[in-house]
């Protein structure tokens, strides 16, 4: 494992910017934050100019470059994880959405034979995106496949992916919905809500069971009204939540993501893709046999009514939200791409931070938030080609 130097950059440490600072890596962490650091031998990474933050991770990704974790080949994951560093994104939870029950058994092994390999960025876990969602809520997913909440198929997908479960998305109306999410969380899994007609309610006593997220806030879910808040404006509005956001000007218009972000802000609020076309070339492609049309930034059905998932990278997500929230702190978006998702997987004792001995999932980032270089335990597994 090389030895890292990464010098005179900008780094965001917990406590705000570090100027001309430079951080050293070995044995996969980080070993030493300082000035004029001494490193002989180590590979030197000039970042002068540059900004070192924590490495982007996201926890609601379905795949790109023609690949979907839903596939159940272990191939389209690995390639995922090998694309993913080129966008800041040094970790991520493989995301499946609902599937008939053999095909969501044969995903879930397929990513669990994939982590521990992977060429790039991190497999933290797997995101289970249903089934247990509710069928007048489904988004882009296919309601034929959403099924009530069952222990029995939850507890036989736990053991087929060796513990590699680490979040689901649960619809809290359902029938047997508050058993499952309690099941879930005493053994640890990050519960979210979402696909949703629930009202005020019934998220409370999601929320008193041990839900704690809110999956792609705004999407798929009961609009907010005044008399009935709703699962909408529990998330906007609790602060025992965190919450997703598609930050893609697509899924949610920049004005209703300013409001999320004043109630909630960078550290409970987490930044996903949720993409199923990263890396896609614009024009028609088929995704889970369906026809759809990437076009300016946007994913959507063949007859361009409906988005189906994203074509966003995080890194294009942090962009977006420094463009479009001119007066926050950069460095509270980029908390929301790295360590907010780190502590929502109650991660944040090793990774997400810069501090000494965290894990050195890192990236560089010039003055336009373009990544440079990408490192993932001390090893560089990306750097941008010299223009």
């Amino acid at each position: 494992m090389e030895k890292l130097l990464i010098r005179q950059g900008r780094v965001l440490l917990p406590h705000g910017w570090s100027e001309h600072t430079d951080v050293r890596v070995e044995a996969g962490l980080i070993d030493r934050i300082d000035k004029d650091v001494a490193a002989p031998g180590a590979r030197v990474i000039e970042a002068k100019g540059s900004m070192v933050a924590p490495g982007f991770v996201d926890l609601h990704i379905h795949g790109g470059f023609g690949q979907l974790c839903e596939s159940g080949n272990t191939e389209a994951v690995i390639e995922l994880s090998r694309q993913l560093p080129q966008f800041g994104v040094t970790a991520f939870l493989p995301t499946l959405a609902s599937l008939p029950r053999q095909r969501l058994r044969t995903a879930v092994e397929a990513i669990a034979l994939a982590a521990g390999g992977e060429p790039g960025a991190r497999i933290l876990g797997i995101h289970l995106e249903g089934p247990f969602l509710n069928r007048h809520c489904a988004g882009a997913q296919n309601p034929r496949w959403m099924r009530p909440p069952d222990l029995a198929e939850f507890d036989d997908l736990l053991a087929r992916s060796g513990g590699l479960v680490k979040m689901t998305t649960i619809a809290p109306e359902l029938p047997g919905a508050v058993p499952l999410i309690a099941m879930a969380a005493d053994r640890g899994i990050v519960v979210a809500l979402g696909h949703s007609e629930a009202n005020e309610e019934e998220t409370l006593l999601a929320i008193d069971a041990g839900a704690s997220h809110v999956t792609h806030l705004y999407n798929a879910m009961r609009p907010f009204h005044h008399r009935e808040p709703g699962l909408l404006g529990v998330a906007l509005t609790d602060l025992n939540l965190t919450v997703e956001l598609i930050a893609d000007g697509h899924h949610v218009r920049p004005r209703a993501l300013e409001l999320a972000w004043r109630l909630r802000g960078g550290t409970s609020t987490v930044l996903v893709s949720d993409a199923v076309a990263l890396g896609l070339a614009d024009g028609e492609h088929q995704l889970f046999g369906v026809r759809c049309l990437v076009e300016n930034g946007s994913v959507r059905t063949g007859n361009g009514k409906r988005l189906f998932g994203s074509c966003l990278a995080l890194d294009g997500a942090v962009r977006n939200l420094c463009n479009w929230l001119p007066t926050t702190a950069p460095e509270k978006v980029l908390e929301a791409a790295s360590t907010t998702p780190n502590r929502v997987l109650r991660l944040d004792k090793e990774f997400g931070r810069i501090e000494t001995g965290y894990h050195a999932d890192l990236v560089v980032l010039d003055e336009n938030y373009q990544v440079r270089y990408t490192i993932v335990g001390g090893r560089v597994v990306y750097e941008r080609a010299a223009s």
